[in-house]
């Protein structure tokens, strides 16, 4: 399907090898949980997805584009997850580009697997070896270049013991294979809360904002830090978010054990997705 400005697909099977999506990365993407029709945190989505054309500089697809072309995507389907991958378009190979070059603009609905989003009975965390690359630049935009999480998979898929592996580089705390990460600090029954800063690696999660500015609004204090991995022992407790599978306690970090975080279910009650 075509429209002045993009090339849109919905739910196509195929992609030309002449996608510089395809080849080279070129373009930006969002997955967006859909829950009794809605997509949830749209508009936090695109204003990422928005972020990542000017860094990027392609051209941005409005609104009303995206939400006419995610509702034709979803269908009759209640229940499911829509990705949208933005490309700079198609073209010859090599990686000049004439100006002109069309966006390729797809939309993908994913069969939503409830069983993976269920409570595992224990969330351990190993640390990954492989460190990715410092990147001021292209730091907490959602680009398509995503072959530092692929290495961490690969990683990921050889352990029996481990839920998920912890990203660290220079002795700091940045991230999960593919959540953002936070701790809490216990004092009194005061509850403080820690997230790794994001300037030079990472990606500016949607549910990370969310639960940062819900933390303000509720007037608990929230630090946005270098977390040293070597002040892990610190903290009495641990989660990881992201937008699919939403906020997921954390019972074990190497050999660090986290305290049960029965206080905070009710805390978090509306991002606790299980």
């Amino acid at each position: 399907m075509n429209n002045s400005k993009f090339n849109i697909f919905i739910n196509k099977k195929t992609i030309s090898i002449f996608d510089r999506g395809f080849n080279y990365g070129d373009g930006v993407f969002e997955t967006i949980l859909v829950k009794d029709l809605c997509p949830l945190y749209l508009k936090e989505h695109i204003r990422r997805l928005h972020k990542g054309c000017a860094k990027l500089k392609i051209q941005k697809p409005s609104l009303l584009i995206i939400k006419n072309n995610i509702k034709k995507c979803i269908g009759k389907s209640n229940n499911c997850i829509i990705k949208i991958i933005l490309t700079r378009g198609s073209g010859n190979f090599g990686y000049e580009f004439i100006n002109s070059v069309k966006p390729n603009l797809y939309f993908v609905k994913i069969k939503n697997n409830k069983k993976e989003n269920n409570v595992i009975s224990s969330v351990n965390l190993g640390i990954a070896k492989y460190k990715i690359k410092e990147n001021t630049y292209l730091s907490r935009i959602k680009h398509m270049n995503r072959i530092d999480q692929v290495l961490i998979a690969s990683e990921l898929n050889k352990s029996k013991k481990f839920s998920d592996l912890l990203v660290i580089n220079k002795g700091l705390i940045i991230e999960t294979l593919a959540s953002n990460i936070f701790f809490v600090k216990e004092n009194k029954n005061n509850l403080i809360f820690y997230t790794p800063r994001l300037d030079n690696y990472g990606v500016d999660g949607v549910m990370r904002n969310i639960i940062i500015s819900y933390l303000k609004k509720k007037k608990y204090k929230i630090y946005i830090t270098n977390i040293p991995f070597a002040t892990i022992n610190s903290y009495s407790y641990c989660f990881k978010v992201n937008t699919i599978k939403g906020l997921v306690f954390i019972d074990r970090i190497e050999k660090k054990k986290f305290s049960k975080a029965d206080m905070l279910y009710n805390v978090f009650n509306n991002f606790i997705y299980a």
